[in-house]
């Protein structure tokens, strides 16, 4: 018997997280009784265990894609909208689905998985995984606003900070790279807003110890072994 938020990740319905949430929103049945407490344990060989009425399956073989996404395409697995979605640029792997998300206005790298224990790991704050962006914002920082940066900014209540700051080029406009970890909601464009260099341009550049390297916007490509061992690596205290 195992909780059966790790049932649903294993099998690579979402991440344990996600599984969580799709259990709170009464989605998730076993035996055809409706589950929101998340210490509920199951068999997945002998339950009838379903999400959204469709029933979860052993895990199957699983598949790390690494996806640079253009700029107005969702990171979703569906959009109500009907706008092009991350999904309609890879290969129709049952099961699989994007780890976190990147703004419809960004660009850059998303990994796609069927394994939701990968997806919580790299995607969870307290593992570590690096995200590094490229943003173009007005004018140019001095080094005091980027040590604002490295120290902390209060926006909305809410204390961002990046791990890392340097200017690549500066002019009229700034390139800049930026490397933080917990990937809250729009954070760099807020950040960089808040101390008066808004953005205009957003890439996603690497995620870890993989780069965008060879890939172009819309392309992707399979992860290598070596790759998924790094990302998968414990980094937690």
């Amino acid at each position: 018997m195992e909780r059966l938020q790790k049932i649903l990740s294993r099998a690579g319905v979402a991440s344990r997280r996600g599984a969580e949430k799709l259990m709170g929103e009464g989605r998730v049945a076993v035996n055809g009784e409706t589950v929101r407490e998340l210490g509920t344990k199951a068999d997945l060989a002998r339950d009838d265990i379903r999400v959204d009425g469709v029933r979860v399956r052993a895990p199957r073989e699983p598949v790390y894609l690494l996806l640079y996404k253009p700029k107005g395409v969702v990171s979703t697995r569906r959009d109500p909208e009907g706008r092009p979605t991350v999904m309609d640029l890879v290969p129709p792997v049952a099961g699989l689905f994007p780890v976190g998300r990147l703004d419809v206005t960004t660009e850059g790298l998303i990994l796609l998985t069927n394994d939701g224990a990968f997806a919580e790991r790299v995607a969870h704050p307290r593992y570590e995984v690096a995200r590094v962006y490229h943003a173009k914002v007005r004018g140019v920082p001095e080094a005091a606003t980027l040590a604002r940066l490295r120290a902390g900014v209060r926006v909305e209540g809410e204390r961002l900070a990046v791990d890392a700051v340097r200017v690549l080029a500066a002019g009229n406009n700034t390139w800049l790279e930026v490397r933080l970890h917990e990937g809250k909601h729009h954070e760099v464009k807020r950040l960089l807003e808040a101390v008066g260099h808004p953005v205009s341009k957003l890439k996603r550049v690497a995620l870890g110890p993989v780069t965008a390297l060879g890939l172009a916007p819309g392309q992707f490509r399979a992860l290598a072994p070596r790759e998924v061992r790094a990302l998968s690596r414990p980094r937690a205290s």
